[in-house]
């Protein structure tokens, strides 16, 4: 399988207008599949879609997960820095009914990581080649980095925080819908776990079933956490929580006596995984207080995109449970904002603040390093890790823009 987009390929050239040159580094990017966790051919492209923008490339090793790298881009030296960010693996082709290695139609880009995030990438790229081909005079230090397995192990966005901690700035390229998103979700990654009583299914009302408990318990917790929430910043929002897998039973006649939900549940800063879970307890036990022979414990634990758990002690379960996926807002006084908005209000877009509504992996150097971090993409999150994903290929070239005007605002002279 192969790219249909149909632009020049090899390497950016003059002969090239303005817009296919920038949609040079979208092809490139997703002409390479890079699945969560088999990431090293598209890393091996960016490093030199980097260079041949003009930045100076290296790679650096991921804390904790063995071959993983990120692949980094400099331009500039001193201060003050900025750092854009953004993903290089995607989730798999499964189901996909484009061509996941890229088509265009009607004014879309298709294919897997278009929107999620190698079009905000893209962006990014494009950006750096049109200032170093415009010869802008910056002050301070650019770095583009391309972070590793951000849909699994979130392995790259921990290293980013560990090297660019004194950053005066981070972006992170996510699917914004072209605006600025100053705050993100946590996520809780729960577990339910119900025990019945086995039983012969046709004694009526004989033992306790796992199901049913869980069930009650599931819908329970939906119930008690779908709420409005008042976030700072950004004002109210609502709370997400979705049940992702079930499993229980063993055959239709016995009652069944185990039944496991998971559940990933968003929260907003100012709340905690610890505060969640007290809800979370209080809430199941009331669902199932009138089920004779039923009980629920809840726990934390993250599936992966093969059902499998992260065992304790392993790497994804410290990022996923351990240490946890934090929620953080950034001051919309702080610099990075305030030109990021400016540029996209230069850009006919709408400049109010917003705010993502998943996670991404420059969480780590916002929470844990106070760094003042926000995303902007041309990506809609809505496309994100669908069978057609796209991105609308009038707002890349505004996102590109976007980029331009912000990169130059803030590293000016």
């Amino acid at each position: 399988m192969v790219s249909e987009i149909g632009t020049i390929l090899g390497k950016v050239n003059d002969l090239m207008s303005d817009r296919e040159r920038s949609e040079y580094f979208l092809e490139r990017l997703v002409a390479v599949p890079s699945v969560s966790g088999d990431e090293g051919a598209v890393v091996g492209v960016c490093e030199k879609l980097m260079a041949e923008v003009g930045l100076s490339t290296r790679r650096r090793s991921c804390v904790g997960v063995d071959g993983a790298v990120n692949v980094e881009g400099v331009l500039g030296s001193a201060r003050p820095k900025l750092c854009i960010a953004g993903h290089v693996d995607t989730i798999p082709f499964d189901g996909m009914t484009v061509n996941p290695l890229g088509e265009r139609r009607n004014g879309r880009y298709y294919g897997r990581g278009t929107t999620d995030m190698k079009g905000g990438l893209a962006a990014v790229l494009a950006a750096v080649d049109r200032l170093v081909r415009g010869a802008a005079r910056l002050h301070g230090q650019l770095v583009v980095v391309g972070t590793a397995s951000e849909e699994t192990l979130k392995c790259g966005g921990y290293q980013l925080a560990q090297d660019h901690r004194d950053a005066d700035g981070v972006v992170c390229a996510e699917p914004s819908d072209g605006r600025v998103a100053v705050a993100a979700t946590g996520s809780l990654a729960l577990r339910l776990d119900a025990y019945g009583t086995g039983a012969h299914s046709s004694v009526p009302g004989g033992g306790g079933n796992a199901i049913l408990g869980a069930h009650a318990a599931a819908k329970a917790v939906v119930d008690a956490l779908t709420e409005t929430v008042d976030v700072r910043y950004v004002g109210p929002r609502r709370r997400a929580v979705n049940v992702g897998v079930v499993r229980g039973g063993i055959a239709q006649p016995v009652v069944p006596q185990r039944c496991t939900v998971w559940l990933d549940v968003r929260y907003f800063v100012g709340e905690t995984a610890g505060g969640l879970m007290q809800r979370v307890e209080a809430a199941c036990r009331q669902a199932v207080a009138e089920m004779p022979g039923v009980r629920v414990e809840a726990s934390q634990q993250r599936l992966d995109y093969e059902g499998r758990p992260y065992e304790r002690g392993t790497w994804g379960d410290f990022i996923h449970v351990e240490r946890g996926m934090k929620a953080f807002a950034t001051d919309p006084a702080s610099s990075v904002v305030r030109v990021f908005r400016e540029a996209v209000k230069a850009e006919g877009g709408d400049d109010a603040i917003d705010m993502m509504r998943g996670w991404g992996d420059v969480e780590f150097v916002a929470t844990d390093h106070s760094v003042p971090t926000i995303y902007y993409g041309p990506g809609t999150v809505a496309a994100a890790h669908t069978a057609d994903e796209y991105i609308e290929l009038d707002r890349y070239h505004t996102g590109v823009a976007v980029y331009e005007r912000a990169i130059r605002a803030f590293l000016a002279v």
